[in-house]
């Protein structure tokens, strides 16, 4: 398999909106009384059509009708209508502090109408502590069409990493069709999801939200608190759930603040509306973009940084004053006082309309440990941005093992379908020797250059513990699904499959990978992860880091089974390009 290199694609997506135009930050005062236009347009000339309901990130949005909406890099706009249209946000509502004081048109209808799943019962949600979201993923299904089962499933892992990565920035909601009460409480409870569920009679009076719902078949569908659908998909196999997921992610990190590449289209935007906002009155400089990151921070042993930072008029910074007495070690003091002059971006601040020269507060708290592993970061960032599929595969199997060595089944739904949640075996349950015999212990590990020597042709004999088997060509399907029951069905058994690839220099790559049930996986014959779990194949379910050698490299994994489905999902990435 050679890599074929293909462009990324958040920069296919967001290539037509940015229309390829970088613009000065102008600063221009506009009358607040001014008259509104009910035309807007691009810079290039292009209509734009709705009204304009929020600001997200670097995106201007805007509604046109009921399930309708547009998204406008901000700049896309020429200044003046960037001030205009900081001149209408100042008349709308901000982000609620409590979404039980959301203004938005879908996140103010759900206040009092939303459950969550605790101790296998749906109980009313309190929303009064968290704050309004800005992204609301929600989910239409249904509890008697199986899709709506591999929906919820395969979205777990993506709205685990995206509520540890975004916190309250982004919540998840299912909201139920075509069944009943019962069974609304049914599918929720089986399925045990982190996020919010719909109290199923509320459902007739969320008006604005009731408007996206299918009226066949299941959707996914992100929404703006305005109700601008920002990523959508009819979610009808693994493919369009796999377009959606990356959308959001996509979404989620272009508009996050820490994201260098929102950080033009946030100046462009806040140095034409600020003199809007701050006509008659005065504001510190803003900053925009902060260039320190935690995970260098806490390698230096940096907890907090606390300065003053001169701006000019222009939004450069000229000098930055570190406290010293918050807790920077001396030695970093200088590096990180020139980091911040170099590298910060500010909107500078404004007296009675005019940008002038400030003083900007800067108090940096380092977080206690980054919520995901570097792999999950990567991914959800886009470093790890373009596709490769892995479809030929080589499949030795199946290796029976004794059920003792297995922990129990969690439950079967009423339609006889296996749930399994991961979990982490319990040795004091799963003894070490039975892990050894089961997962620890491989065929190759006493054969001379064990896991790095495993290189088989289809047909060929393997002995494994007096057992002779065959490996055999597989396809995944278009999705990356490999069903390993395919063969033949077997429960209480570990297989392996095998790929290769060609890579034209050194690489990073990520793996992600699904697997029902324990995974292990070696690249190269080093073995770069393992986790010993009970659960069902889900999409991106690990993130797997490689490193990619120039020339061939081998792809070895092991999947152990007990019971129902045995298989895996997989795919992989490559870095992008700087």
């Amino acid at each position: 398999m050679n890599l074929t290199l293909h462009q990324p694609r958040w920069q296919r997506v967001f290539a037509v909106k940015s229309i390829g135009l970088v613009l000065a930050a102008v600063m221009v005062a506009v009358a607040p009384a001014a008259a509104k236009r009910p035309e807007w347009q691009d810079v290039a000339g292009n209509e734009i059509k709705g009204k304009p309901v929020e600001v997200l990130g670097p995106f201007a949005l805007f509604k046109s009708g009921a399930r309708a909406g547009q998204r406008v890099l901000l700049r896309g706009l020429a200044p003046e209508d960037a001030a205009r249209l900081g001149a209408e946000m100042a008349e709308r509502p901000a982000r609620a502090a409590s979404w039980a004081d959301a203004a938005g048109d879908v996140t103010a209808e759900l206040p009092n109408r939303v459950m969550r799943v605790e101790q296998d019962k749906l109980v009313l949600a309190d929303l009064t502590a968290v704050p309004e979201p800005e992204v609301l993923v929600v989910l239409f299904g249904s509890h008697n069409d199986g899709e709506s089962w591999r929906m919820l499933g395969n979205f777990e892992p993506t709205y685990r990493r995206l509520r540890a990565m975004y916190g309250d920035r982004v919540e998840a909601l299912f909201y139920g069709v075509r069944h009943d009460a019962a069974q609304h409480a049914r599918i929720a409870v089986t399925g045990q999801p982190r996020w919010l569920v719909t109290d199923y009679m509320s459902q007739r009076g969320m008006n604005t939200l009731s408007r996206f719902a299918p009226r066949e078949g299941i959707s996914m569908v992100a929404l703006s608190r305005e109700g601008v659908p920002l990523v959508s998909s009819t979610a009808k196999d693994l493919a369009e759930i796999q377009e959606f997921v990356d959308g959001l992610n996509e979404i989620m990190w272009l508009t996050d603040p820490t994201a260098p590449s929102s950080w033009p289209d946030r100046l462009h935007y806040l140095n034409a509306a600020r003199p809007v906002w701050f006509a008659e009155g005065e504001s510190a400089p803003v900053l925009v973009g902060d260039p320190l990151r935690d995970d260098g921070l806490r390698q230096r042993g940096i907890t907090r940084i606390k300065a003053e930072i001169e701006v000019g008029a222009d939004g450069r910074a000229t000098e930055a004053r570190i406290d010293g007495a918050a807790g920077v070690p001396e030695k970093w003091i200088h590096p990180l006082e020139q980091a911040l002059v170099q590298a910060a971006r500010f909107s500078p601040a404004v007296a009675r309309g005019q940008a002038v020269a400030g003083t900007a507060p800067y108090d940096h708290v380092v977080s206690a440990a980054d919520p995901l592993t570097p792999a999950e970061q990567a991914w959800l960032k886009g470093t790890a941005a373009i596709p490769l599929a892995l479809r030929d595969w080589l499949v030795l199997k199946p290796v029976d093992v004794p059920e003792q060595m297995f922990s129990v089944v969690e439950g079967v739904n009423e339609d006889g379908v296996v749930m399994m949640s991961a979990f982490e075996a319990d040795t004091a349950k799963v003894s070490r020797s039975s892990q050894m015999n089961a997962f620890d212990h491989d065929w190759f590990d006493d054969a001379a250059g064990g896991a790095a020597a495993v290189a088989p042709q289809a047909g060929d004999k393997q002995d494994v513990a007096g057992t002779e088997l065959e490996w055999r060509s597989m396809q995944a399907d278009e999705h990356g699904f490999v069903d390993l029951q395919s063969f033949e069905r077997r429960d209480y058994c570990i297989g392996y499959a095998w790929t290769a690839l060609e890579s034209p220099q050194e690489l990073d790559a990520w793996l992600a990978i699904g697997s029902d049930e324990g995974l292990k996986i070696w690249l190269n014959g080093e073995l770069v992860h393992d986790r010993w779990v009970r659960r069902i194949s889900k999409l991106d379910d690990d993130i797997v880091p490689l490193k990619l050698r120039a020339g061939e490299n081998r792809i070895l994994i092991k999947i152990q089974n007990a019971t129902g489905d045995w298989s895996f999902v997989s795919r992989m990435r490559l870095r992008a390009p700087r």
